[in-house]
């Protein structure tokens, strides 16, 4: 688990949203006929809700929640290998275009920002 995942799971200890989930999951009745399973799936997502309304309101939770978010991602979604050059990788013409224009975008950026920068 990196730190910064740690760190945000710290923060939602310090700040009781670990206790407001679980009093939410116990004390509010489920639906009639719902499945152990779809009960699980409706609370996490209103968990996630919850999480992401309450970042929403808190800018030092939301930069925690997204150091943690971030770090995953590029931990276990992310991997190194992603990033490997593929040498019998060939780009469609839509994607060398966009890179074309991207790389045009940035050139022009560039220059707009230098002669900004001596005005500065």
């Amino acid at each position: 688990m990196t730190e910064s995942v740690k760190k945000f799971k710290a923060e939602m200890e310090q700040r009781g949203l670990f206790r407001k989930i679980t009093v939410a999951v116990n004390l509010i009745p489920p639906p009639p006929g719902i499945s152990p399973a779809d009960l699980t799936a409706l609370h996490k997502s209103a968990a996630k809700s919850a999480i992401l309304m309450y970042a929403d309101r808190h800018d030092d939770f939301f930069e925690v929640f997204m150091d943690a978010a971030l770090d995953h991602l590029m931990e276990d979604i992310l991997t190194d290998d992603l990033f490997a050059p593929d040498a019998g990788f060939t780009p469609t013409a839509e994607e060398t275009a966009n890179m074309d224009r991207a790389k045009a975008t940035a050139e022009l950026l560039e220059v707009l920002f230098r002669g900004l920068a001596k005005h500065i």
